[in-house]
């Protein structure tokens, strides 16, 4: 089911157009799912600069976004900072429980919120949004509950690629790709 047509919603196209924000781990998802851990604390995370370009263009066409995670780190925080998440989560434990704040908050129904994660930890949110997409690297045992895999892998462009994926059913990507050859 790579890179097809989710099974559990007769219209994806209607479906990413409800769509108002984005969620997503980090580690397997932002990354690869590694983590390399040095002397005196240091923690190192490899971002794509695909999935940064595209958190720019989301948030030019005024949609929301955010990371829910396990693990907290320096190098999330920053790069939440440079690409202006709307939300970071860092040390959760139960992710479930800070979905629902967030949607409380932004006023957000379940059918307006998708989800990127990879793995068992991140069921109790891709079980409530609307949208729940999975890295082509996913564990085995989330792929049931996954709505759409991607085809790309964690950390290697899944974000962008959901993110492509919604705004092209919303009718944005045009617009926004424009924006980038006018310099906007």
């Amino acid at each position: 089911m790579t890179g097809s047509s989710p099974t559990k919603h007769d219209n994806f196209a209607q479906t990413c157009r409800k769509i108002r924000m984005l969620l997503f781990d980090c580690d397997g998802v932002m990354t690869d799912g590694h983590v390399v851990l040095g002397n005196d604390g240091l923690e190192l995370k490899f971002f794509a600069a695909a999935d940064g370009i595209g958190l720019k263009m989301w948030k030019k066409a005024g949609l929301l976004s955010g990371c829910i995670t396990g693990r907290a780190s320096q190098g999330l925080e920053r790069r939440a900072s440079e690409l202006k998440f709307d939300e970071l989560h860092q040390g959760v434990t139960r992710k479930g429980d800070v979905l629902a704040d967030i949607m409380k908050r932004h006023g957000l129904a379940r059918e307006e919120v998708a989800y990127i994660g990879d793995d068992l930890n991140d069921l109790s949110v891709g079980t409530r949004v609307g949208l729940f997409f999975v890295p082509a690297n996913h564990h085995p045992s989330v792929r049931p509950y996954a709505d759409y895999v991607l085809s790309s892998r964690g950390g290697d462009g899944a974000v962008r690629e959901a993110l492509d994926l919604i705004l092209d059913h919303k009718g944005l990507i045009e617009g926004l790709i424009e924006g980038f050859i006018n310099q906007e």
